[in-house]
């Protein structure tokens, strides 16, 4: 393309309103009907070595190139290897060209960065591409069986969560999952990048909340060797180790406001530059998010950014508490049960007594599912028999339903002794029963957080961690 056309220019667009974004945010609670809109973008070559070419994608970022990591890969050699990129940024799509060699034209304008319109034809090199934006409305059915992914549960709730994954993981849409603690936040990322076409690359757990402030940054988007003291070496930030894959942002509430534009601009441009850095790096990821906030009140509030949360929340999903589809205790319960037998150890229970579940069921599980499973591990493990009872259900459940225990005080110390058992073989027995009971319980009071359980046993991290091992306790997914 020849480089003599006048009027060369940087069109910037306007500062966006984030309040208009509203419309393109998609918040799906259970027990309602709708749909989820779906923004698309169709590419076609209409001049040049590619012509005929035609691309649909919904991806917010979308790359034209020579390279073959682009999205739109030209072989025209007048194409920079990165030329452009069009961005999804709120209702708008913009045009960015990524510093070329001949320029990305609109008509007869040069342009560093603007905003596109239906049908218009976009130039690179001696290619002409027509942009024109799509949309697809997908409407949200019940799915109809009780698993989705890792997920369990048969409740029409459940079926109505499996059903808006159903639509939304084959997009590229972003997610926010919020819920109570222990409602299976992360089980919902996973099934999204399961069922997504980015199954075959990573899928990176991050949680915000576990890093303190000053090195957030760093856990993010990395930093190179001697960017700070203590940087020994180049760290890969979680947007380089998720690439071509899905990152899940646990706790994404947590985030400080000042860090907050920087990982929105992460988010918007597809780069990120290590700490310490000069280079920016090119990321491909799909975001989802999770908090057991409300991160509208937050916005609201002034203490979560405007523009990120309506960036991020394309589909909000809210997950719904146990005590509210009770109706899969049962299958949960078994579900553990089984899980724990598969994992192997001397378990003698296979089932639960009607008792127990109506116990069961009349608890509200204020820690929901991972509260569930932590209280199904435990009852199993005291259980002598192939029927979990009343009285091997934790002493405070039963105490918080207004029952008292009846567990003897050695079954309450952690046994029920066969007769003739020796007092060596009754104390390793006891000890062992006594560590597996403490354990899940400072567990189950710090929210797995394994700094705070070691705190208050008195022992380092490293010998909770040989302890969990020692019993056969996993964390479960959050």
């Amino acid at each position: 393309m020849s480089q003599d056309h006048p009027n060369s220019i940087e069109s910037l667009p306007p500062e966006r309103d984030a309040i208009d974004e509203r419309e393109h945010t998609v918040e799906v609670r259970v027990g309602e009907t709708g749909a989820i809109q779906i923004e698309k973008c169709e590419l076609v070559v209409m001049d040049g070595p590619d012509q005929g070419k035609t691309l649909v994608l919904d991806k917010s970022i979308v790359r034209i190139g020579t390279n073959e990591k682009n999205d739109l890969v030209l072989v025209d050699n007048t194409v920079s290897r990165f030329h452009c990129e069009i961005r999804l940024v709120g209702d708008e799509y913009l045009l960015v060209d990524r510093s070329s060699t001949n320029g990305t034209w609109v008509g007869q304008l040069r342009v560093g960065e603007a905003a596109l319109y239906p049908d218009v034809e976009i130039m690179v090199g001696n290619t002409t591409v027509r942009f024109a934006p799509l949309i697809e409305h997908l409407e949200v059915v019940p799915f109809r069986g009780s698993r989705y992914g890792d997920m369990v549960g048969g409740a029409t709730r459940m079926r109505e969560v499996y059903g808006i994954l159903d639509k939304v993981a084959p997009s590229e849409l972003s997610v926010v999952v919020e819920g109570e603690t222990g409602t299976g936040k992360e089980l919902v990322a996973r099934a999204i990048h399961q069922h997504s076409r980015r199954r075959e690359g990573p899928l990176v757990i991050f949680d915000c909340s576990a890093f303190p402030e000053n090195l957030l940054e760093s856990e993010l988007f990395g930093h190179e060797k001697g960017a700070f003291s203590g940087a020994h070496r180049t760290h890969k930030g979680v947007f380089e180790r998720a690439e071509g894959g899905t990152v899940f942002f646990d706790e994404l509430g947590e985030m400080s406001l000042a860090l907050q534009p920087k990982f929105l601009r992460a988010l918007e441009s597809g780069e990120v530059r290590r700490v310490g850095g000069e280079r920016t790096i090119k990321t491909d990821v799909r975001v989802v998010a999770a908090t057991n906030r409300d991160l509208a009140v937050m916005v609201d509030e002034g203490r979560f950014r405007r523009d990120l949360y309506y960036r991020l929340a394309k589909v909000r999903l809210q997950l719904p508490a146990l005590r509210d589809r009770v109706e899969d205790l049962d299958l949960l319960a078994h579900f553990f049960l089984e899980a724990l037998r598969q994992r192997g150890g001397r378990l003698l229970a296979r089932s639960f007594s009607a008792d127990a579940l109506e116990l069961m069921r009349a608890y509200d599980w204020p820690g929901n599912v991972r509260e569930l499973r932590n209280v199904v591990e435990r009852a199993a493990a005291f259980c002598e028999n192939d029927q979990i009872e009343v009285d091997d259900l934790p002493s405070d459940l039963q105490a918080r339903l207004g029952r008292p225990a009846h567990r003897s005080p050695v079954a309450a110390a952690g046994a029920d002794l066969e007769p003739g058992t020796g007092l060596k073989e009754a104390k390793e027995l006891m000890v062992s029963r006594f560590e597996r009971e403490y354990l899940l319980t400072l567990l189950e009071r710090h929210d797995q957080n394994i700094s705070q359980v070691a705190r208050e046993a008195g022992i380092d991290r490293r010998h909770v961690y040989r302890l969990m091992k020692k019993h056969d306790i996993e964390l479960p997914d959050r």
